[in-house]
């Protein structure tokens, strides 16, 4: 027992030392050199809190960010919780910051917005971190979470003049899209749906989070479709009217119209449309459309089953 005692004082003291060689070595920028040191400090104890932070560290002043994010995130969660675990938190929030800073940049946005969510994660007052999250929203239209994330920068204490001035656009754009989205309205319900279409997709490419806008414009779409007939203009209108239809999940409106489009497509092809009225139906058992569904539902389950009994099916 004595000797296997005197033996983990020696890993300990060579361990104290290399770490302390290690951090010198990262202080003068040989960064090569700690890393070494650090790996043998592993080899040696492999929950070397320390080791794995000064090793991340390494690797992020050499650039090697895939490299310094495994090694910090392994003193990150070593436990017990320390000042070293905090220091490789931090070390990761702003690694994080600065990848979601390069996909910005190159208008890699699925990036980018990745990337601030990690650090926001980890650190959920970095005011730089939703600032530049809600530019990310911004630059692709999605106004409502770009406004919520330019306050929450302004709380945690970003410029309020830079926040203030972000959100007077965000104001400016949102009553834009809400004009096109009135006369894009205007025009659906006299039932111009080609004017009604142009004028709602207008109104979501200024705000792409303006869901009542998608919602009528996938409808009028899908109804201008509809119109035209013909199978692959039908097909097309199917597509769209199931887009509406997971815009408002509970409502009633796009199964309909759905079933519609299933019956001009192929006037024997019964089940497609049965099962969309009868989802109408579900959705809104009360609602304005349920007695047509009801109609439709015993017409063509009634047009079905003579249709099997004929061909004796």
């Amino acid at each position: 027992m004595k000797y296997l005692q005197l033996f983990f004082m020696l890993l300990l003291l060579v361990g104290c030392a290399t770490m302390k060689q290690a951090h010198q070595l990262f202080d003068q920028g040989n960064y090569q050199a700690a890393i070494n040191e650090c790996r043998r400090a592993i080899e040696a104890d492999s929950l070397n809190a320390e080791a794995y932070l000064i090793l991340g560290k390494s690797h992020r002043a050499l650039g090697q960010y895939d490299l310094a994010v495994r090694n910090l995130s392994r003193a990150y969660h070593i436990t017990p919780v320390s000042k070293i675990t905090n220091q490789a938190k931090d070390e990761l929030a702003a690694i994080h910051l600065q990848l979601g800073d390069d996909a910005l940049a190159e208008k890699n946005y699925h990036q980018a917005l990745t990337e601030y969510r990690i650090t926001l994660e980890l650190d959920s007052t970095n005011y730089r971190a939703n600032f530049q999250l809600a530019v990310a929203y911004q630059q692709n239209h999605w106004l409502d979470k770009a406004d919520y994330y330019f306050k929450k920068a302004a709380s945690a204490g970003f410029d309020e003049q830079e926040v203030a001035a972000r959100l007077a656009q965000i104001d400016s754009l949102t009553q834009l899209a809400n004009e096109h989205f009135e006369r894009g309205k205007q025009f659906y319900l006299r039932k111009s749906y080609v004017s009604a279409a142009r004028e709602l997709e207008r109104a979501t490419m200024l705000k792409q989070d303006h869901s009542d806008a998608n919602y009528f414009y996938h409808i009028a779409t899908g109804k201008t479709l509809y119109r035209k007939g013909g199978k692959s203009n039908l097909w097309d209108a199917i597509e769209h009217f199931g887009k509406a239809m997971m815009i408002r999940f509970d409502s009633a409106e796009p199964h309909f119209f759905m079933a519609q489009a299933y019956e001009k497509k192929d006037g024997n092809e019964f089940d497609n449309a049965i099962s969309e009225y009868q989802l109408a139906l579900e959705k809104e058992p009360a609602g304005p459309l349920a007695n047509s569904c009801r109609k439709k539902i015993r017409v063509l389950t009634g047009r079905r089953d003579k249709m099997k009994q004929f061909w004796g099916k």
